[in-house]
C-alpha cells in the first residue's frame, strides 16, 4: 500500500477561521473547567473535526443529568455540534 505524504495547506481565510473556532472553544473549557473543579470533574478536548467538536468529560460530570457542558457550548457557540468521547485519550 503506498502512502501519500503530501502536505495539505489550508487557505488563509480558512485556517483563521478554524484558529477562531479553537480560540472560542478553549475559552470555553476554560470557563467550564474553572466551575467543574468543585466537583471533582474537568472536560478536555479531543479534536476538532470542521463543526465537530469531540471532548471528553471525566469525572461526576460525565454521568451528570443537568448537562451544563452541552449548554455552555450550545450558549457560546451554537453552530458547533458537540461530540462526546467515552473512550480514553491518547
Amino acid at each position: 500500500m503506498e502512502v501519500n505524504h503530501e502536505c495539505h495547506v489550508l487557505p488563509s481565510h480558512l485556517k483563521k477561521y478554524m484558529d477562531e473556532i479553537e480560540q472560542q472553544v478553549a475559552e470555553v473549557l476554560h470557563n467550564l473547567n474553572w466551575l467543574l473543579e468543585a466537583h471533582d470533574s474537568f472536560v478536555e478536548l479531543i479534536e476538532i473535526q470542521g463543526n465537530n467538536v469531540i471532548i471528553r468529560c471525566v469525572g461526576q460530570c460525565r454521568n451528570c443529568e443537568t448537562d451544563c457542558v452541552g449548554v455552555a457550548f450550545k450558549e457560546r457557540m451554537p453552530d458547533i455540534e458537540l461530540v462526546f468521547y467515552n473512550g480514553n485519550s491518547s
